[in-house]
């Protein structure tokens, strides 16, 4: 970390979080903390993101890798995980940060990856695949009544929900329902193509705030992008190619707007 009091990075935050600054940054740090309130909340929520890994996931990482596995070896030789990546492999989870092609949609789109955003991938991942199997009832609500389908979504999750027309892409609306999302309610918009894959939309309403970087992810053997967009944060989930999942997503991202 720079020596100049006044450069925070983000890579300094997540060393002093991992704790490995010497006493002078982590002081350097600790003085930024007190005097940005949003960075000090962000670096509580990593901590407490890694005493959940901890819990969940501190037998895993304590035993011994195979050599071929090791990521810590991995990233001496590629120099490619930061403290955040080494946290989330420990978990398993694989994620990409991932660049735009620029423009108005770029701007949205860099930051790091922060691991409070997992629950909406594990909710979004558990849904797709309950509900992608179903062949008499994969939807409540079906795509011939999409003007109504999106007007009570709209009203129950309290946030307007325009929903993305992907036919350009190949996939056309199946319909959508409503789901319980640890205490609130959430959206799931279901998109087939003709060949009979399918992809769905997983849209929980968030407390306004700041938009994240879009996410890629790796889960339970499907692919996902996710994302936080101003009062709602979506995820959405298939098993296809990685770039045709990120076009379909951000289609839906410019179109849920």
């Amino acid at each position: 970390m720079s020596r100049d009091r006044k450069i925070m990075t983000e890579d300094a935050l997540h060393a002093y979080v991992d704790g490995v600054l010497d006493d002078y940054d982590r002081a350097a740090v600790e003085e930024h903390l007190v005097n940005n309130p949003a960075d000090a909340e962000t670096v509580a929520s990593w901590s407490r993101q890694n005493e959940v890994l901890r819990s969940l996931y501190g037998h895993v990482a304590d035993a011994p890798a195979p050599a071929h596995l090791d990521v810590y070896r991995i990233a001496d030789n590629r120099n490619v995980l930061s403290g955040n990546w080494r946290r989330m492999a420990a978990a398993g989870i694989l994620l990409f940060a991932l660049g735009a092609a620029g423009g108005w949609f770029g701007h949205n789109l860099a930051g790091s990856t922060q691991l409070a955003t997992m629950p909406l991938v594990n909710e979004a991942v558990a849904a797709h695949n309950l509900y992608t199997r179903e062949v008499i009832h994969p939807v409540e609500v079906k795509a011939d009544q999409r003007d109504h389908l999106a007007a009570w979504l709209s009203k129950r999750l309290d946030r307007p929900l325009d929903i993305p027309d992907l036919r350009a892409l190949g996939f056309d609306l199946v319909g959508g329902r409503l789901l319980p999302a640890g205490g609130r309610p959430a959206a799931q918009f279901m998109y087939e193509d003709k060949t009979g894959r399918r992809v769905t939309l997983y849209i929980v309403p968030t407390q306004k705030g700041a938009e994240s970087s879009f996410r890629y992810a790796t889960f339970d053997g499907l692919e996902s992008f996710f994302w936080r967009d101003e009062t709602i944060s979506c995820a959405l989930v298939g098993s296809l190619p990685r770039e045709e999942l990120r076009e379909i997503a951000t289609r839906a991202y410019k179109e849920l707007g």
